[in-house]
Formats: C-alpha cells, structure tokens, sequence
C-alpha cells in the first residue's frame, strides 16, 4: 500500500508494483480526540464535562482514560511484525539507518 494519510485514497498495489485498485474513503475528523481529551481530563482531575467544581459530585464520577498499557504493548507487537521486513528489524538504532539500506527498498531496486 501506498500514499497513506489522513484522507488520501491508498493505492493497493501487486508484488509488481502493479496497481490493483484504489481505496477511497473519508477520514474521521478529529479521530483521536475523545481518547486525547479523557486523558488530558483524567490528569486535570476533571470530570465527563470537563468541570472541576470541587463542590460537585465530579470528585466520583472522574473519567478513567481509555489508554491501557497492554494495548499500547500489543499495538506495538503488530506494528513491529508488520514493519519489520519493510524496516529490517528494531534491534538496532533503525530511525538512523540510510533508507537505501531498508531491506523493502533494496528489493524494489534488484
């Protein structure tokens, strides 16, 4: 796949580069603002709407966020499985590696 991005059209192409079709679809806006803001609120100490008036009942009924350490590690398992041919692996300092050395692009070249 390729052309990824909030919005744009992905482009599925064969093991030849060759294009099989076009996804297209209407991204979400703001996707990831509810989960941004229970976080951001649950830091603040404040409650579903936001108030923080202490003398309310908002002091029992805070939001606890949606973000759980397991998810975060199991996300990160199925990008590392999915990236790892592409990349060549984490095992090393990958970010810095000259792209040219990305085991995915020495394949488009032979």
């Amino acid at each position: 796949m390729a052309g990824m991005g909030a919005g744009q059209p992905i482009d599925v192409l064969d093991i030849n580069g060759e294009l099989i079709r076009t996804i297209e679809f209407h991204a979400p806006k703001h996707a990831a603002l509810p989960l941004i803001q229970s976080i951001v609120n649950e830091l603040r100490g404040l409650d579903k709407a936001g108030d923080d008036d202490s003398s309310s009942s908002a002091k029992n009924c805070l939001v606890q966020s949606l973000a759980r350490t397991d998810n975060a590690i199991r996300t990160s398992g199925v990008l590392d499985s999915i990236l790892g041919t592409y990349y060549g692996g984490r095992h090393d300092e990958f970010w810095s590696r000259h792209p040219d050395t990305w085991p995915s692009l020495m394949m488009k070249k032979s």
